[in-house]
C-alpha cells in the first residue's frame, strides 16, 4: 500500500521534498545559510551527543535532566558533520519532509489531492511561527506525533473495521520515543489509544484486542531496549532513571492558575493560529469522523495537551509545538469550506506557485532571524559571544571548558569543537535546592583546576556564588568579556599560568 502510494504521487511528494529543503534552507537556523546557530538548548543537545559518540556516558559523564533519545539524534547529527549543525540540518529535512508528507496524506483521506496539497504547504507555516531558531525536541516530537495522527485519522474516519496490528506497532514505536526526549507530551497518545481498545472491546473484537495489545508492547520495546541496554552496559540506568523521572518530577512546576492567563494570551496574540487548531479540534471530528469515540479523544488530547504545556509557570512559544499537529485537521477544515467556492486542477504549476507563495510566508515570518544581510553573504563576520569567546580558545592546542550556565556559552563548545572532559561542563536550569549536586562538583572542577577555560553569565543562577568563590578568583584571571544591549555580560576566564 505504501510503495503504491509513493509511485502514484511522486511528483507531489518531490514537490513536498523541495518545499521542506527550501522552508528550512530560509527559516531554520541550522541552515548552512546562517553562520551559526546560538541557541542554547540546541547546542546542548549537540554537545551531550557529541560526548556519547566520543566514549563518555550519558547522565554519568554527560550531565543533562531531558531523555536520552534527543542527545542520539543530535550525536547522528554530529557523526555526518562534527563542527556544526549540518548533519542536525539534513535530519530536520527528513523530518519536516515527513511531517509534510503526514500533513498530506492525512488530509487526502478527506480531501481530493490538489487540496490536500494546499494542507500540506500550509501546516508547516502553523508550526513555523513557533519553532524558534529550529531543532528543538519538541520539533522532532511533532515528527513522531504526525505518524501516530494520520493512522489515528485512519481509523476513527469509519471505525468499523478491525485495527490493524501494523498500526498499534507504530504507535508504540512513536509513543516510545516521545516518552525518551519529553515525559509529559507522551499524554497525547493516551485518549486516541483508549479510543481504539474501547472501540474493539464495543465491536467485540477480543482477538484483535489482545493482538493489537501485544504489537503495541513490540513496538515500545523496539524503542526503548537499545536504550535501557545501552545505559545498563554502561551502568547508567539507575542514574538515568534518578535524573529523567525523579529528579524531572521534583523540578516540574504546577501552577494552575496560569491556565486562564494563558488560554487569553492564546487568543488575543495568536488568534489566527489557535483558531486554526481550535476549528481542528472541534469542528473537523463532527464533520468528518464517524466514530464518535475517537472523535471525542482527539478533543480530550488537545485539552490535555494544552493543560500540560501551560501549567508551568515558565513558557516559551516552541512548547506549544505538540498540539499544534492538530493544525493539520484545522487547515483540512478551512480548505473543505474553500473546495465549494474555488475549483482547483491537478496541476504541478499551480502546486508550484503556492509553494512559492508559502517559502513568502516563511521568510516574511522568521525575517531571516534578523541577522544582518552582509553576515549572511559572509562579507562580515558575526560579532556574537561564539565568535569572540572561540578565536580565543581556538589559541590553545587542547582546551577544556565549563560552562557555568545554560546560556549563549553552551555554542562555544559546538564552535571550537571541544569535547567535554567533565561530567558538569554544562550547567541546566536546575536550582541548588533542587540539585546542589550539580554546583557542589563543579566547585571542585575550579578547587581541582580541571578545566582551562570558564564561562560566567552575570544572570546566571549562580553567579554570585562563583563569582565570589576563593578558588574561583585565586587560580583563574578573566580574559574577556561579552557585552550585548539586551542581556548582561558574559566573561571568559582563563587558568592562570603558574
Amino acid at each position: 500500500m505504501i510503495k503504491k502510494a509513493i509511485t502514484r504521487d511522486r511528483n507531489i511528494l518531490i514537490l513536498l521534498l523541495v518545499y521542506t529543503v527550501l522552508l528550512l534552507f530560509f527559516c531554520s537556523k541550522m541552515s548552512p545559510l546562517y553562520p551559526f546557530n546560538e541557541w542554547s538548548d540546541v547546542n546542548l543537545y549537540f554537545n551531550i551527543g557529541k560526548a556519547i559518540f566520543n566514549g563518555r556516558t550519558l547522565y554519568t559523564e554527560a550531565f543533562d535532566h531531558k531523555g536520552p533519545l534527543i542527545f542520539f539524534i543530535y550525536g547522528i547529527g554530529y557523526l555526518i558533520s562534527n563542527t556544526g549543525f549540518f548533519g542536525v540540518f539534513l535530519l530536520e529535512i527528513i523530518g519536516w519532509f515527513l511531517l509534510a508528507g503526514c500533513a498530506y496524506y492525512s488530509a487526502r483521506l478527506f480531501i481530493a489531492k490538489e487540496y490536500a496539497v494546499l494542507v500540506a504547504l500550509a501546516f508547516p507555516l502553523i508550526v513555523l511561527t513557533h519553532t524558534q531558531h529550529g531543532g528543538s525536541a519538541e520539533e522532532f516530537i511533532l515528527f513522531f506525533q504526525a505518524i501516530s495522527f494520520y493512522l489515528f485519522l485512519r481509523f476513527f474516519k469509519s471505525g468499523d473495521k478491525p485495527h490493524p496490528c501494523n498500526y498499534m506497532l507504530m504507535h508504540g514505536i512513536m509513543s516510545a520515543a516521545t516518552f525518551l526526549i519529553k515525559l509529559n507530551v507522551v499524554l497525547f497518545w493516551f485518549f486516541p489509544l483508549l479510543a481504539i481498545l474501547i472501540t474493539l472491546l464495543i465491536n467485540k473484537e477480543y482477538k484483535n484486542l489482545l493482538r493489537n495489545i501485544l504489537f503495541y508492547i513490540a513496538g515500545v520495546l523496539i524503542v526503548f531496549i537499545p536504550v535501557c541496554l545501552y545505559l545498563y552496559i554502561n551502568s547508567a540506568l539507575s542514574e538515568a532513571y534518578d535524573i529523567y523521572i525523579t529528579l524531572n518530577r521534583e523540578y516540574a512546576s504546577v501552577t494552575p492558575q496560569y491556565l486562564h492567563v494563558r488560554l487569553f494570551a492564546r487568543l488575543r496574540y495568536d488568534s489566527p493560529d489557535f483558531i486554526i487548531l481550535l476549528l481542528g479540534v472541534f469542528l473537523f471530528p463532527i464533520k468528518n469522523l464517524k466514530n464518535r469515540i475517537g472523535a471525542i479523544s482527539l478533543a480530550l488530547t488537545f485539552i490535555i495537551l494544552f493543560v500540560t504545556v501551560n501549567l508551568s509557570y515558565i513558557y516559551s512559544p516552541y512548547y506549544a509545538i505538540p498540539y499544534y499537529i492538530f493544525g493539520i485537521t484545522g487547515f483540512i477544515v478551512i480548505v473543505q469550506f474553500l473546495a465549494k467556492y474555488i475549483h482547483l486542477k491537478d496541476s504541478l504549476i499551480i502546486y508550484s506557485f503556492f509553494l512559492l507563495v508559502a517559502i513568502f510566508i516563511g521568510i516574511k515570518e522568521k525575517q531571516y532571524f534578523n541577522v544582518d544581510r552582509r553576515v549572511i553573504q559572509r562579507y562580515d563576520k558575526p560579532h556574537e559571544l561564539v565568535d569572540q569567546f572561540s578565536e580565543i580558545i581556538g589559541r590553545e592546542s587542547k582546551p577544556t571548558l565549563l560552562n557555568l550556565g545554560l546560556d549563549l556559552g553552551n555554542g562555544v563548545f559546538t564552535k571550537t569543537g571541544i569535547i567535554p572532559n567533565i561530567r558538569y561542563f554544562i550547567s541546566p536550569n536546575l536550582q541548588y535546592h533542587y540539585y546542589p549536586q550539580m554546583r557542589d562538583e563543579q566547585t571542585k572542577y575550579i578547587e581541582n583546576k580541571q578545566v582551562q577555560f570558564i564561562i560566567l553569565y552575570e544572570k546566571s543562577f549562580n553567579y554570585e556564588y562563583f563569582s565570589q568563590l576563593p578558588a574561583f578568583n585565586e587560580y583563574y584571571e578573566r580574559v574577556d568579556t561579552y557585552t550585548h544591549s539586551t542581556h548582561e555580560p558574559y566573561h571568559l576566564y582563563k587558568l592562570k599560568t603558574p
